[in-house]
């Protein structure tokens, strides 16, 4: 029924998304009454001015949220999106925040998470009414604004407004999200007592990544070398397959590792530059005391791992193993702290995986802070919420085989009763969520936004 309509919003539909990828909208300090910052503010007036334009009712959620409503009736199907973005990271080939089209792909920060489906869900709605259709069911895309960084944004909007009946947020893969792992977020952090003067190497220094949920691509040790270690990188790097230059500057050296970003829930894909270099700091003579205790430590106990089996973590379930991403440091001569994010399986508690880390850290002098946890999310595949979707999606595509899956990636589904993932990513495509030259395939946003319309169409007619 809506087939005519798709065809006439695809160029539009192209161009918002090009649009909107070029408002860089990583968070921010708070200011005035824009809590995440003026990029992220910029990216929800845009969108909510374009529903408004479309002529749906929207609403600014006091700058934290915002939502794009359609249709009449007491009960609500929600989509659930969000419009912040990790930090770029380094060596595009692309301009990041340039929405640029190159064989038949539109790169940009946010592209795949989670701007393209945003826009993919938006024109769904469009392609609805323009070709008449009149659900039974009020249809709301509901926007958040710091989904990268604690989701406080979808908090106060559940504080000031009401929860969908039934809901789907396209934050994830095809078919369909039946269970999301938990996620804790917390740091390990030590006081440094000032270090014997044996001759050994100082690190004045060393800092890296951007975000808990992204593999670092870049860190970097600056230190005074009391004897040369030049030869010590080029072997390490060498015998690594790393990426360590080695710098003189002035009376400094410094040692800059260079990794691919990926996906915290994802760290395979990726190359941690962090851990990269706390290796190689591992095997230099370092001044003895609490810092190269504490490298040393991080250097045995994580490394290049990301099974959390040397934390005390080496979890597994029918589902899923536990995923463990070593993702910021900051250390200098007085202190350390890195930041840490775990994805745990399904049918573990919070308490399981506490436990275990306690027990790795006993005795390090190395304490455990700023915990965050959000539970696991499970629905079992016979849910109708699941097999609706599913069923939307094998009449699209006509893939058959494919069944509900699991991940360890976190979506808004958690924060809302009768919710799952749906979407983006299909099955084989290449996911570069959290990476470097972020692309959406323009084929897949166009065939994204004809499910996402078929999905509305049946939850706003379907009990469920």
């Amino acid at each position: 029924m809506y087939n005519q309509a798709f065809e006439h919003n695809k160029t539009r539909m192209t161009q918002s998304l090009q649009e909107l990828i070029q408002i860089k909208s990583v968070r921010e300090t708070a200011v005035g009454n824009m809590p995440f910052g003026e990029g992220i503010q910029k990216a929800l007036e845009y969108i909510l001015k374009l529903g408004a334009e479309m002529g749906f009712k929207t609403k600014n959620v006091d700058n934290y949220a915002g939502y794009i409503e359609f249709g009449e009736g007491e009960e609500m199907v929600g989509i659930l999106c969000h419009l912040d973005v990790v930090p770029e990271g380094e060596h595009w080939t692309f301009n990041p925040y340039g929405g640029e089209i190159s064989e038949g792909k539109l790169y940009g920060r946010g592209t795949l998470d989670n701007k393209g489906p945003a826009i993919a869900s938006l024109y769904a709605m469009k392609n609805l009414k323009d070709a008449g259709f009149v659900p039974h069911k009020r249809i709301r895309l509901i926007l958040g604004t710091n989904e990268e960084s604690g989701s406080a944004c979808i908090e106060h909007y559940l504080e000031k407004e009401e929860k969908p009946n039934v809901a789907f947020s396209p934050d994830a893969d095809f078919p369909v999200i039946h269970g999301e792992m938990g996620i804790v977020v917390f740091n390990l952090e030590r006081e440094f007592a000032k270090a014997d003067n044996d001759g050994g190497i100082e690190i004045l220094s060393l800092k890296g990544g951007n975000a808990p949920n992204m593999v670092p691509d870049y860190a970097e040790a600056k230190l005074l070398e009391t004897r040369p270690i030049k030869d010590i990188v080029a072997a390490y790097n060498i015998t690594k397959n790393a990426q360590i230059e080695y710098i003189q500057d002035g009376d400094f050296t410094l040692l800059k590792s260079h990794g691919v970003s990926a996906h915290g829930s994802t760290p395979e894909k990726g190359v941690n530059a962090i851990s990269q270099l706390l290796g190689l700091l591992d095997l230099i003579d370092i001044r003895i005391g609490d810092q190269s205790n504490f490298i040393r430590f991080l250097a045995n106990h994580i490394g290049m791992d990301y099974d959390g089996e040397k934390m005390g973590v080496g979890f597994k379930d029918a589902y899923n193993p536990l995923v463990f991403n070593l993702g910021m440091i900051d250390l200098d001569q007085t202190a350390g702290k890195v930041t840490i994010n775990i994805r745990y399986p399904i049918t573990l508690k919070e308490d399981d995986v506490k436990n275990g880390l306690a027990s790795a850290l006993k005795g390090s002098g190395i304490e455990l802070t700023h915990w965050r946890c959000t539970p696991p999310l499970f629905f079992p595949p016979a849910h109708p919420l699941v097999s609706t979707l599913m069923s939307v999606y094998r009449d699209k595509t006509g893939d058959m085989d494919s069944k509900p899956i699991t991940i360890g990636g976190g979506t808004y589904a958690r924060s809302m009763p009768n919710a799952v993932a749906f979407g983006a990513l299909f099955p084989g495509a290449v996911d570069t969520m959290h990476q470097k030259d972020e692309y959406i395939v323009l084929d897949d946003l166009y065939k994204m936004t004809d499910i996402f319309t078929l999905a509305i169409q049946r939850l706003s007619e379907q009990k469920i």
